[in-house]
């Protein structure tokens, strides 16, 4: 697998900025006029995509009778999960009309794929990349079929073992796609169940780069994430929690992404690169505060140094105190008066 992707004209991986995503595949409410508001506060925050989801429930769903809880500003709701979906939808035109507004906004625009209508849909309106959902992990024929698009493929965890990462990685190296990106992402309230430590594991089994979806308003894991080698994420965005509709409760406002992505980045910054590699303006501090080698008292020429007479005082302009032996034992050419400097001229 690649160590560096290139959508549309983002690169990824470990030495580029991290692609940041506004998750907004259900706050969206599928309305249009809404969705372009999301896309628009993508764009106004620095931000690098919306991700939105290609919901088909004839195609995902046998029983038709399952119900879904949610939680609102307002309290629980229970709806059924199939008429809830068919209303999460555009018709092709408008999804024409949304990536062709992302595009004029310079905003990515992925969708989660998870049925052979959204793999049309996709294709269609010609997204750059695939975004595979964790439960769609056991459908190895649609995994098939879109590794072998060729296109990148952000794939959520969640759920899954080693061993079933390994079989769809296995099938992307078989139809030719190495543009992998594995996003850690989970369904607890538990900090000790997060495992975030994840991401370097996924890293390194499968030479993969590596992702972060984020499950709500917090940012703690975010920045684990990114200091744990995270390219890309994931985050909720709503244009306001008092929407009706589920997963707005969990998600950040614009005024928030904005501070968000601000955050996300200058984590990254902070990473810097695996060296040891001074500020500027540590150095600046260094001349006022490193020392250097002065005579600590008056020494009269001729005289033999011992290491009494002498003291590293700062700044650091002269001679560093590392050298002090050099001097001890050795004979002075000439006076030297308290706290001056020595030079090698001068034994």
């Amino acid at each position: 697998m690649k160590e560096e992707i290139e959508i549309r004209d983002k690169k990824i991986g470990e030495d580029h900025p991290i692609l940041i995503t506004a998750e907004v595949g259900v706050t969206c409410n599928y309305d249009l006029e809404m969705s372009k508001e999301l896309i628009d506060v993508v764009n106004e925050s620095g931000a690098d995509a919306a991700k939105f989801i290609f919901w088909f429930p004839e195609e995902i769903m046998s029983d038709k009778t399952i119900s879904y809880t949610y939680e609102t500003t307002d309290g629980e709701v229970t709806e059924n999960m199939y008429e809830m979906l068919q209303e999460l939808r555009f018709s092709l035109d408008e999804w024409r009309e949304l990536k062709a507004y992302a595009d004029k906004r310079d905003v990515i625009l992925f969708s989660t794929v998870n049925s052979p209508g959204g793999i049309e849909y996709a294709e269609e309106i010609g997204l750059e990349a695939y975004k595979l959902s964790s439960w769609d992990y056991n459908h190895h024929p649609l995994w098939r079929e879109i590794a072998s698009i060729g296109k990148p493929m952000l794939i959520d965890t969640g759920p899954v073992t080693p061993v079933e990462v390994a079989k769809v990685m296995n099938i992307m190296e078989e139809e030719g796609n190495e543009e992998s990106v594995l996003v850690h992402c989970f369904h607890t309230d538990e900090h000790g169940e997060m495992n975030m430590r994840a991401l370097p594991y996924m890293r390194e089994a499968f030479r993969t780069l590596v992702g972060y979806s984020s499950k709500d308003q917090d940012t703690e894991t975010d920045i684990v994430a990114v200091t744990l080698g995270a390219s890309y994420l994931e985050k909720r965005l709503t244009l306001d929690r008092d929407l009706p509709g589920h997963h707005h409760i969990l998600c950040l406002e614009p005024d928030e992404f904005d501070e968000y992505v601000d955050l996300m980045r200058n984590v990254r910054k902070a990473l810097g690169v695996k060296d040891l590699q001074p500020s500027e303006a540590d150095l600046e501090e260094r001349k006022r505060w490193f020392r250097h080698i002065v005579a600590d008292q008056d020494i009269s020429k001729g005289t033999t140094l011992t290491a009494d007479m002498l003291e590293g005082k700062r700044p650091e302009d002269g001679i560093s105190p590392e050298y002090m032996e050099f001097f001890v034992g050795r004979t002075v050419k000439k006076d030297i008066e308290y706290n001056e400097s020595l030079s090698w001229d001068d034994v």
